[in-house]
């Protein structure tokens, strides 16, 4: 047989070789999913989260004709949800649904963590969360410029409600008061917080634009800035901190993330129908309604995007030595 004839059989065999595996990928990606798949929420049925992934479900059940089946495990700072998914079978069936805690905050709040973060693939960044500094619509403070000047005045005698020690609404308000270089007292939540700000009972709490804009138009509280680095559609006059404080940013996010080991064409195929839905002129009009931001990036960019993220909430928990057990 000469050179070039056992040459041209290589590259033949290898060309088959090649369709064959682009065939299989394809049909793989084609077949998923075949079944129901089961999004994990760390937080209860009615939270911004667990709404925002029911839409995403439904818009992926039309696409797909497979329902999503939205299963509420919460508490612990998404640490309960976390492990549930970081265990389950890595076939694209079991998805997790979480906010920047996850990875972003409590490796370096908690000692010890049931998960790591590379026990995960993540397939995309969903939306970005704005954070609303809000008071009381009776409170005499009008403006952020007014907290920090009557925070300055009176150190720690002002009060900041949150969803508790190291959740995202405490670290990015840590983040602020760092920046403005004021110190108030923290008064953390087990339940929602927003109306004892209502009464007066705390000063004031950052709240994701989900729960915090209705309450904005309803006259309960006073918008004094947003998290964002620039005004949100969702509350067009409210300035962005970083109008007060330069460069200050401290939004929250939701993101899709699958278990480590999960086939490629099954990402793929995630990521493709995900992307279409964060597309939707009717599920971005939702999403913008609410004060969410969307994204749909590719994982490469969300993968880029966490590492930054996590720098940035890791210094702000070292900074103002936030643990918790």
């Amino acid at each position: 047989m000469t050179s070039n004839h056992f040459s041209r059989r290589l590259l033949l065999g290898m060309a088959g070789a090649l369709l064959a595996a682009a065939n299989f990928s394809a049909s793989a990606q084609s077949a998923y999913p075949s079944r129901p798949v089961k999004l994990i929420v760390p937080f209860p049925a009615g939270t911004s989260p667990d709404v925002i992934a029911r839409l995403w479900g439904d818009e992926f059940s039309k696409a797909t004709g497979q329902a999503v089946v939205v299963e509420n495990r919460p508490g612990a700072s998404t640490i309960i949800a976390a492990q549930a998914a970081a265990n389950a079978a890595p076939d694209g069936y079991t998805l997790l649904w979480t906010v920047n805690n996850t990875f972003s905050i409590n490796p370096y709040v908690y000692k010890k963590l049931p998960y790591k973060a590379e026990d995960f693939v993540p397939v995309t960044r969903i939306l970005s969360v704005p954070y609303v500094l809000v008071t009381s619509n009776d409170s005499k403070i009008r403006t952020l410029q007014d907290l920090i000047r009557d925070a300055k005045a009176k150190p720690d005698t002002m009060t900041y409600a949150s969803a508790g020690i190291g959740q995202g609404t405490h670290v990015a308000m840590a983040r602020l008061l760092g920046q403005a270089g004021v110190s108030m007292t923290h008064v953390p939540y087990k339940d929602y917080f927003l109306p004892d700000v209502i009464a007066q009972r705390v000063d004031v709490a950052f709240d994701a634009s989900t729960g915090a804009i209705p309450q904005v138009k309803a006259g309960k509280v006073r918008a004094l800035g947003v998290s964002s680095a620039k005004r949100i559609d969702g509350l067009p006059d409210v300035p962005a901190i970083a109008e007060v404080l330069p460069g200050f940013v401290g939004d929250s996010w939701h993101g899709i993330f699958a278990p480590k080991g999960t086939p490629e064409p099954v990402l793929e195929s995630l990521l493709a129908q995900s992307q279409k839905v964060v597309a939707m002129p009717a599920f971005r009009a939702k999403l913008e309604g609410y004060g969410l931001t969307p994204v749909g990036e590719s994982p490469e960019a969300f993968r880029r995007f966490l590492g930054e993220d996590a720098r940035a909430w890791a210094k702000v928990v070292k900074d103002n030595n936030i643990t918790a057990e």
